[in-house]
């Protein structure tokens, strides 16, 4: 790693942004014909969130985003992430919700009108009610449904938006949402689930990039995949070395693979396969080759040993001794860099953005909350890193700072803030805090 007193330059055209989501930032999920998502019945169920806590006011960016967008001219960002609510579109099978439209034409008018491009993501977990009502992504339906949803988007917003991240995380998606349980849709333990959750999100990816390019031959379409280091607990231990390239199957390629390879990793296959849709292989020509970029969501580093009574996967997470941590994770900015290295060495160095990176803080009477000295600490080793894999020849062409504003963090509810804008969530006032006014330094210098 570079010294801090030696400059690290961006190229002319780097990106940066900052990013967000529809549920943890919006409230009012009901409001002006909106129909429920699954976040909005899932955290109002008794004991799901941390405090019973929910997105119905959120950060009220339904009826703020005006001021939002002024701190996003203030910071200087090139582009803005931000994700649409499927049920505020479709509020229920077939059917356009013309408001739910007229929200989203607000912010990106808003956007243009500030120089501010757009990175729109369509799906960030908050599924229609009603489509889980009928199997949700469980069903192969669930890929008409998702295409007819982002046809409507893209025929509404193709003058506006030109980058678009199809599916945010599917591995958070379906490994907390079918198999433990503390994310909507909230099943636990269903194997086949979260197996044919993870094909039909793919095929939904599929489908909806190549409408896009009938319907718009200039728009992009990625998918925002949820990246983790994975480390042997023990290097020496072949075991161990096993067990942490099976998770780095099950957790990393299972969800990059099939998009730039077309095909799932051959331990997936092998181990799994049978939890898979019928006839799952066949559909593998379709989802390949249909992403223009990929998109890295990266927090951490996990290590893994070996362990005989954990079914199917015989992997077991361990503590790394002595690393350090955040409140929430193990910090290893290294391992940034090297899963950029592995876009450049094994999927053809595709075009890639870092579309989520950030730190959580939990707020203190004894610490003031605009001093996060902590967070920027980190987001500087792990710009550090972008820039490393851009001298290293990785097609690297930007970074998503998570977050642009505290807000509901899903199952851990308000109490971890990533966000470089404080809100204090009873008057929901925005206060920038220190990272803020270092990241406004970093955009303006194109450089650490």
């Amino acid at each position: 790693m570079k010294s801090e007193s030696e400059k690290m330059e961006f190229p002319e055209d780097f990106i940066w942004g900052t990013a967000t989501a529809s549920y943890q930032i919006e409230g009012y999920p009901l409001a002006d014909g909106a129909s429920p998502s699954i976040w909005h019945e899932f955290s109002h169920r008794k004991g799901k969130v941390k405090n019973n806590e929910n997105g119905d006011i959120a950060c009220d960016h339904y009826h703020r985003y005006m001021e939002d967008i002024e701190n996003l001219k203030k910071l200087g960002v090139k582009a803005y992430r931000f994700s649409i609510a499927w049920p505020r579109i479709i509020p229920e099978p077939g059917k356009v919700n013309e408001r739910g439209l007229e929200f989203y034409r607000g912010i990106l008018e808003e956007l243009a009108a500030a120089n501010i491009n757009p990175y729109v993501t369509l799906f960030h977990w908050d599924a229609p009610l009603w489509l889980e009502k009928i199997g949700g992504f469980r069903e192969r339906d669930s890929v008409e449904h998702f295409l007819f949803y982002a046809e409507t988007i893209f025929d509404a917003f193709k003058g506006y938006v030109k980058k678009w991240i199809t599916i945010n995380e599917p591995m958070v998606y379906t490994i907390n949402g079918y198999v433990m349980g503390n994310m909507a849709p909230g099943y636990k333990r269903d194997l086949k689930g979260m197996f044919h959750a993870t094909h039909h999100l793919l095929l939904s990816h599929a489908a909806a990039a190549k409408r896009l390019k009938e319907i718009d031959s200039k728009g992009e379409a990625g998918i925002a995949e949820a990246q983790l280091w994975i480390k042997p607990f023990r290097e020496e231990s072949e075991r161990d070395r096993k067990a942490a390239d099976m998770m780095d199957d099950l957790v990393n390629r299972m969800y990059v693979d099939p998009v730039t390879r077309g095909g799932y990793p051959e331990s997936i296959v092998e181990k799994a396969g049978r939890f898979f849709p019928k006839g799952f292989l066949e559909d593998l020509d379709e989802i390949k080759g249909t992403s223009d970029f990929v998109g890295i969501n990266y927090y951490m580093s996990k290590s893994f040993k070996y362990s005989l009574f954990t079914p199917l996967i015989h992997a077991r997470e361990v503590p790394t001794p002595g690393a350090r941590r955040s409140a929430m994770w193990e910090i290893y900015p290294e391992g940034l860099y090297r899963l950029l290295l592995r876009i450049k060495q094994d999927y053809g160095n595709l075009p890639c953005y870092v579309t989520e990176n950030g730190y959580p803080l939990k707020e203190s009477e004894m610490v003031d909350p605009l001093d996060d000295e902590e967070r920027i600490g980190y987001l500087r080793e792990h710009i550090q890193m972008v820039h490393k894999a851009l001298s290293a020849g990785v097609d690297v062409r930007g970074y998503f700072l998570w977050s642009l504003m505290d807000n509901f963090e899903w199952d851990l509810g308000y109490e971890m803030r990533f966000g470089i804008i404080r809100v204090d969530f009873k008057t929901l006032k925005r206060e920038w805090k220190k990272s803020a006014h270092w990241y406004r330094e970093v955009i303006r210098k194109n450089s650490l």
